[in-house]
């Protein structure tokens, strides 16, 4: 099983990509300093008058708050924890402050590979801002970042990013050359939801820092250029790759497009390439769509509720949950589409979250038809085109082969073992000695 989702990641980063494209992106900012804690229990950074520590430490008090884990799981006792203290010397007017992060140290400790940096994410502050960033580990996930600011009344302010893709901080940029810096992260919440996560695309989300507020500014019209490239290039190589999991970069399709303001266009293009739900055997149903509290891990959902919903009435839903189009936007494109099943749509129960925008309330969505009559013929089109990407997919597992044999059997040298085989692997020297490497060297298993 680990195999196998390791080998999806790979498929997914080199057929479709998830993360924002750097060749449509400037090159990301350097950090004012860097850390990284690997082997060591200890490390310190200072700069702008504040000190910065990342320290492991046995403890006892292990059930206090922490910062990378839910309420409901905390670590038994003893533990190894990972510590950030801050503190700015010489200043009486501020208060050092030390934040337990998270288990720190082995698999079952926790997480590793913990950095931090200090960035100028606020322009107008007077003290740079320190991003902490941990790896969980596992085939698709996760880095987890949080941003700490020193506020004006002495104390020290937190501010958690969330779990992205990767295995580092997120990128920060300065897309328009302004001086501003923005941090590039991706909506997580469509890997999965209509394609694998090889083949799922997650649009890009662009926020601004500012007076300890995270702001989602991607739909400022400054971003539409690098949108509108970021979707031409993804959009080139998935036509590259043979439209694979057309449904995937379909929805991060519409989405974009909703973004760039031009939400009808992106739909009328989803419904001329889009794929059956039951030929894709992703999509989302009713009770997926419902309030957590309300579905209660599916126990609150009848069977038909459960059923998967045609894709472009799933993703209008979606996207009205999501924030990307307004419930008077879906009833839109829904009156466009094909007349025999606009007959059919019943409205949604008052079951799918408001967004928040004040019209919100104004208009239901409406449930989709049985069927997946709304559907192109030129569907029909994507089954000739199947073969190139399992082909694609069989190479790529046969390149990455002596990483996938690393990471199985854990070898010490994980990391050095992918790099060969990412950099090299195709020298074919390079392959041979990677795999002699991921089948000799000593697992951490024994």
């Amino acid at each position: 099983m680990t195999v196998r989702l390791f080998a999806s990641a790979l498929m997914g980063a080199a057929l479709t990509g998830i993360l924002p494209r750097a060749e449509a992106a400037p090159p990301a900012l350097p950090p004012l300093a860097h850390a990284e804690l690997e082997k060591g229990a200890h490390a310190a950074l200072s700069t702008h008058g504040i000190v910065a520590e990342l320290d492991v430490r046995h403890t006892t008090r292990c059930t206090v708050p922490i910062v990378w884990t839910d309420a409901d799981s905390s670590p038994t006792s003893p533990c190894s924890m990972a510590f950030l203290t801050l503190r700015t010397p010489g200043n009486t007017q501020t208060h050092a402050s030390s934040f337990p992060l998270t288990p720190y140290g082995t698999e079952d400790d926790g997480m590793a590979q913990l950095r931090m940096s200090f960035r100028q994410l606020d322009a107008s502050s007077p003290f740079p801002q320190v991003m902490v960033s941990a790896y969980t580990g596992g085939a698709h996930c996760c880095s987890l970042t949080s941003i700490f600011d020193l506020r004006s009344n002495g104390h020290w302010q937190h501010l958690e990013l969330g779990g992205m893709d990767g295995d580092g901080e997120p990128e920060v940029v300065d897309l328009v050359g302004n001086g501003q810096q923005e941090i590039l992260t991706s909506d997580q919440s469509f890997l999965y939801a209509f394609a694998s996560h090889a083949g799922s695309e997650a649009p890009v989300v662009i926020s601004r820092y500012h007076d300890g507020i995270l702001e989602n500014v991607t739909r400022d019209p400054v971003y539409r250029d690098y949108l509108a490239k970021d979707l031409a290039d993804r959009r080139r190589n998935w036509t590259r790759s043979g439209r694979f999991e057309p449904n995937g970069f379909l929805a991060y399709e519409v989405a974009t497009m909703a973004n760039l303001g031009k939400f009808p266009e992106g739909w009328r293009d989803m419904l001329a390439h889009a794929q059956f739900t039951k030929e894709s055997g992703f999509g989302l149903s009713l009770c997926d769509l419902k309030p957590a509290a309300e579905k209660q891990n599916g126990h609150g959902c009848s069977i038909k509720e459960k059923e998967l919903l045609p894709f472009p009435e799933a993703l209008s839903a979606f996207l009205v949950q999501s924030g990307y189009i307004t419930p008077e936007q879906a009833a839109s494109v829904r009156k466009s589409q094909d007349p025999s099943t606009a007959s059919q749509a019943q409205a949604l129960p008052p079951t799918v979250p408001d967004t928040g925008n004040p019209t919100s309330s104004s208009s239901a969505l409406a449930r989709p038809p049985e069927t997946d009559t709304a559907f192109s013929p030129s569907v029909r089109s994507t089954k000739s085109s199947v073969l190139l990407p399992v082909l694609a997919g069989l190479g790529l597992a046969f390149y990455f082969l002596p990483m996938l044999i690393a990471y199985r059997r854990d070898t010490v040298d994980q990391r050095k073992i992918a790099i060969i085989t990412v950099l090299l692997g195709w020298t074919i020297i390079g392959w041979i000695a990677a795999l002699v490497m991921a089948l000799t060297q000593r697992s951490r298993k024994v």
